[in-house]
Parts: C-alpha cells; structure tokens; sequence
C-alpha cells in the first residue's frame, strides 16, 4: 500500500534511476533522490519499499513514524530509515512546512551499517551540519547519469553521508556503554542476589536482545555469566583469607546449597573448593 499528499512547490525535484549492473555491484547505490520544499498537506503512508531512506531537513520540520516510534525532524536533523517495514512522513502540523532531502538508497554497504544507524531498529535523529549538502547535491548532479565515474560518485557520497550520520551517533554509543557499565557495577554489588534479568531491562530500558548484544560486546560475556565469575572471585577470597566453612561460602556467593556451589566452582576454576583452599594454604605457607 502506498498512499501520498504530493503538496510541494513547484521548484521540488524528484529524481529516479534504474540502477545498471555496475551500479548495483557498487556498495552504495541510490535509486530515487530529491529536494521537496513540501508545504502544509505533504505526507505519504507506506507498507514496505525494498530501500532505505535518508531525509535531511533544511528548513521548516517534519514527523516520521515508524515501529512505533515517532521522531520529528527540524532544520539541521536527519535521519535513516528502513523502508522495508511501514512508515508514514508528513510535514510537522506545527510547523506547517518542511524543506528537505531525500535519497532512497540500498546496496551491501547499507545493509552493513544498519546496526550502527538502527539500534534496536529504531528510528532517531542525528544532529547534521551544512556539510552534508553539498553530497547530497552530488548525488542529484549525478545519479541520472549512469557512467563509471558518476556512478562511483554517488557511491561515495552515499557513503560519507552515512559515515557522518554514524560519526555523530558515537554519543549514543558512549551513552549505551555507561548504561551496560552500569548495570555490571549493579551485578558487582548484588552478587549474593539470584539473577534478575527483568530488573536488568527496566534499568537499561532496552529489549532483551539488543541488551544481551551490547552487555557480551562491553563487558566480554553473558549477565550471568558475568554474575558467576563475580561469585567464582569472592568465593576464592573466602577460601582464602577466611575459615568459613563451605556451607557458608556457598551462601555467601548467592548458591542455594553446598553442593550446587562446589559443582560449579569445580567447573569454573578445575579443582574442588576444599582442594582450592589446601593449595593457598600450601602456597601462603612457602
């Protein structure tokens, strides 16, 4: 299903290709682009369309809807979007115009960077500066022309857009990290505790997935696997420098009973905890 308002100036341009085989073997290609200087009534419903999509607003705001997810975009914003799941734009109703770029895109090196554009598949805004006109410009001057160089032009425009969009995301990505740090540091202090992956959630705000992504990639391994090493470290300094029993290590670390704790430990450091604790002591008496 498509449906569109096209309520823009005349001075709008909207351009389309047929992409040859050479410019589909390219990691960038780009087969409709645009400038719209769309006015109040400008919007377009869509089920799926096999491309992504950029906007880059210059002037006046507009409203994009996706998975849920609404992000207005005023001048000096972009944004990338998967078309392959339904979407609706529109000029923002308060602002009541929206002058903007456009360029539907897709090739392998799209599909590579998606994560970094789309976390969670999420739609977002990034902050864009006036450098990024000009390559948009480029690809307008170029794409209708479907020779070795212009079709390599547009491929690197396309390219340095998406890098720059990526380039301004990395504050999303130290935020991301600082949240992950942070939900580890909660695991540090509450290691006695049985694993709560829900809580975990709520304090992230993320779905499972993306936080099971992002935690093995900052932190190395699983929540809980996390959580057993942090036993596994306490429970040694316990074998150490203590002469509690096992029984009271056990319940020390968070294990509900002596023989789940030993199982584990054996597993994890390759000897029993008792065994463990007769060589410290050997080691601390040489």
């Amino acid at each position: 299903m498509l449906k569109y308002t096209l309520d823009i100036e005349d001075s709008s341009l909207w351009l389309r290709s047929t992409p040859a085989d050479f410019a589909l073997k390219q990691p960038f290609c780009c087969t409709e682009a645009g400038i719209f200087y769309a006015r109040e009534h400008f919007n377009t419903i869509r089920d799926s369309k096999d491309s992504c999509l950029i906007f880059l607003t210059i002037a006046g705001c507009g409203q994009i809807t996706q998975n849920g997810v609404t992000v207005k975009l005023p001048a000096g914003k972009a944004l990338f979007m998967n078309c392959r799941s339904p979407q609706s734009y529109c000029t923002d109703p308060e602002t009541g115009f929206w002058t903007h770029y456009w360029i539907h895109v897709d090739g392998s090196g799209v599909q590579a960077l998606q994560e970094l554009l789309l976390p969670e598949n999420r739609i977002r805004s990034f902050d864009a500066d006036e450098s990024l006109i000009p390559l948009f410009d480029k690809v307008l001057k170029n794409m209708e022309n479907q020779s070795a160089y212009t079709v390599m032009s547009v491929s690197l425009s396309i390219h340095r857009i998406l890098t720059e969009l990526i380039t301004h995301n990395t504050v999303a990505i130290s935020e991301n990290q600082r949240t992950i740090r942070k939900t580890a540091d909660w695991l540090a202090m509450h290691y006695r505790e049985p694993m709560d992956l829900d809580l975990l959630l709520a304090m992230a705000n993320m779905s499972k997935s993306y936080f099971m992504r992002l935690f093995r990639q900052y932190i190395g391994t699983t929540p809980y696997n996390y959580l057993l090493s942090l036993r596994m470290t306490k429970a040694k300094e316990l074998l150490e420098v203590t002469d509690m029993t096992i029984h009271e290590i056990a319940m020390e670390t968070g294990f509900s009973d002596d023989a789940a704790f030993s199982t584990r430990f054996s597993s994890m450091i390759g000897i029993s905890p008792l065994k463990y604790r007769r060589a410290a002591i050997t080691r601390h008496q040489g």
